[in-house]
């Protein structure tokens, strides 16, 4: 009798459904369709661990830099992420010097870890700018009234905020408006997405080559 319980599979096509487990976690496409639906939803939602990445960037001398950013949008048609910033920020500036930068993402309920390559481009005029400053919350506009930038030596513990903005105090619209002169778009142009899920019967980890247009199982 033929043993037929194990399969060599050098057809080069993708193991069986594992009994119990998730479509991503045996088919390519359905770990990239898992890796954008936690994108999308991250960027539209606060309430998901997406919202809110690290971003790392690349100083002037070449080191890296990380801090967490809000995800304002997510587009996988277009293979597009979108946050904020102050125009005055230091990322700002090392992303103005050099685009490379890279995006971590994880949420631990749903235990995957998405690190996203990209090439980052700082938006300070035009109608993406426009758009993006007149949906945002007044909450998220205050912080743009900061009086110096972001980073800036204090002798004392400071908001930076005005007077009339600090210690959560409602700011009118007209005064608000006036942050929007710090105010910019940061638009990933993804090119790469690693994609890993942990699972107690084996991890598995997949990536998404945008330029090469390759995608691949690789050990996790």
């Amino acid at each position: 009798m033929t043993d037929t319980t194990i399969s060599d599979r050098q057809d080069g096509s993708e193991p069986d459904k594992a009994a119990g487990q998730p479509d991503y976690y045996s088919q390519l496409d359905a770990a990239e369709n898992m890796a954008w639906d936690m994108l999308e939803k991250g960027a539209a939602s606060a309430k998901q661990a997406f919202h809110t990445p690290v971003l790392a960037t690349v100083t002037a001398d070449g080191a890296p830099q990380a801090r967490t950013i809000v995800m304002r949008e997510a587009d996988r048609d277009t293979l597009m992420l979108r946050g904020n910033t102050d125009q005055r920020a230091p990322k700002a500036h090392q992303i103005a010097n050099d685009s490379r930068v890279q995006l971590l993402f994880y949420d631990a309920s749903a235990k995957v870890q998405i690190r996203v390559t990209a090439h980052a481009d700082l938006i300070t005029q035009g109608a993406t700018r426009t758009e993006a400053w007149a949906t945002s919350m007044p909450g998220s506009k205050v912080c743009y009234l900061a009086q110096g930038a972001p980073g800036t030596d204090q002798d004392a513990p400071t908001s930076g905020l005005p007077d009339y903005a600090d210690q959560g105090q409602r700011v009118a619209p007209d005064k608000l408006e006036a942050g929007m002169k710090n105010f910019a778009v940061i638009r990933f142009s993804v090119e790469a997405i690693d994609w890993l899920y942990l699972d107690s019967n084996g991890h598995r980890r997949a990536q998404f080559d945008y330029v090469s247009n390759k995608k691949s199982w690789v050990i996790p």
